[in-house]
């Protein structure tokens, strides 16, 4: 299945077959075109043509073909083959005199004869040039009448068959004799070859694809050509190839460059929003970390100043309070206290150097002389009484104490 499609791929389903008639002075050249397909082989095409340039006319997509040279430049002779001679001893015996090293040969044997056809090589390496300079590959050839012998099977029932040059006498589907169709007595019989109704002029042309499609009989059919026969076939099967294979090839590249470019802008972008991203955290961990070191700066500050307020505090009210006699009752002492109600978005504000002392005592003159000696503390501004009560037996007051400003012990 694998070779039936890389056949297919390669030779495609329609097969060309050309034959060379005449002269080249007079050439004609016979084209067959068939398809095979679901196995079954039909015709396609078939004309007759003067030139090469003509076979390309008539078929522009014609790629290759199987040329059959039966024209002037052919020699054929036949000869005894009961002991199945082998080529050299067939070629001596009906060429005896031809240089074998300037000439393609090629032998049908039947049972009893062998028909040995011969062609310059130089000749068919011209024609087969002159067919690739149009875009036509030959990738196989035959000489004479030789391609019939792939359509013997098939001819049991018949006792002649008449080609376009020659009228071939069969026994059993086997060739007993061939000679020359007499000038002004050809006629184009037509043949049933499994279902396809051919004339004999395109007889040779139908068993040219049936070469192409089958290969050649080697027990009938020998040649000194097959070397090269295979060279031209390989040599076609890589153009193919390469012809095919160049599109396809661009065509996956492309593929793989257009979806690598969408993965690529795709990715692209999508780094480029990171980073974007990135960039915009790296600027905010700056900001952060400025911001951070701004509180902390702020904090060490507030620290340092409620460390230094509270000891300055603590020295405030030991001091106040090592004079104070014992028949006081201290009852508050606020340090810096709040001039007014703590609000939503509105600074605290203090009286600054100011200690409030409240308290209640017994003995009118010790209070009176406790606030003389607080007047005379170092740190002392001023000290006057807020508010003196009586209650009951005692005397309730609150004295408010103005520290010296800028003053540091």
């Amino acid at each position: 299945m694998l070779d039936s499609l890389t056949r297919n791929i390669i030779y495609g389903k329609t097969y060309c077959s050309l034959e060379h008639i005449g002269s080249d002075i007079d050439l004609t050249i016979t084209i067959l075109n068939c398809k095979k397909q679901k196995g079954e082989l039909t015709v396609v095409d078939k004309e007759t043509v003067s030139t090469i340039e003509s076979v390309k006319e008539f078929d522009s997509k014609l790629k290759y073909a199987h040329l059959i040279i039966n024209n002037n430049q052919v020699l054929q002779k036949a000869t005894e083959n009961r002991n199945n001679l082998s080529d050299i001893i067939l070629i001596n015996q009906t060429f005896p005199s031809i240089v074998l090293d300037d000439f393609y040969y090629e032998i049908l044997r039947s049972k009893e004869k062998a028909y040995v056809y011969i062609c310059r090589k130089a000749y068919i390496n011209t024609l087969i040039k002159n067919y690739e300079e149009h875009s036509i590959f030959i990738t196989q050839w035959s000489l004479g009448n030789t391609p019939v012998s792939s359509l013997l099977p098939f001819l049991k029932q018949e006792t002649s068959l008449k080609t376009s040059t020659d009228t071939l006498a069969l026994e059993d589907g086997e060739i007993v004799a061939i000679y020359p169709t007499e000038v002004g007595s050809y006629q184009n019989d037509y043949y049933d070859i499994e279902g396809i109704k051919i004339e004999g002029s395109y007889i040779n042309t139908l068993g040219g694809i049936l070469t192409l499609l089958a290969g050649t009989d080697e027990d009938r059919i020998s040649t000194n050509f097959e070397e090269q026969q295979e060279q031209q076939q390989s040599t076609f099967t890589q153009n193919r190839l390469f012809a095919i294979g160049l599109p396809l090839a661009v065509g996956v590249l492309f593929a793989l460059f257009l979806v690598n470019f969408l993965f690529y802008s795709y990715y692209y972008d999508e780094v480029a929003v990171l980073q974007e991203i990135g960039s915009t955290n790296i600027l905010q961990k700056k900001l952060l970390v400025r911001k951070d070191s701004i509180v902390d700066q702020k904090q060490k500050r507030f620290e340092d100043v409620i460390a230094s307020a509270s000891s300055s505090a603590s020295y405030f009210i030991d001091e106040i309070a090592k004079g104070m006699p014992d028949t006081i009752l201290l009852e508050g002492l606020q340090y810096q206290p709040i001039e007014k109600r703590i609000r939503n978005n509105k600074a605290v504000q203090v009286k600054e150097n100011t200690i409030i002392i409240t308290g209640e005592t017994a003995v009118n003159s010790d209070l009176s002389s406790w606030i003389s000696s607080l007047e005379t503390l170092e740190f002392s501004e001023s000290v006057s009484i807020n508010n003196l009560e009586k209650k009951a037996n005692n005397i309730r007051f609150s004295i408010e104490f103005l520290i010296k400003s800028g003053y540091d012990h």
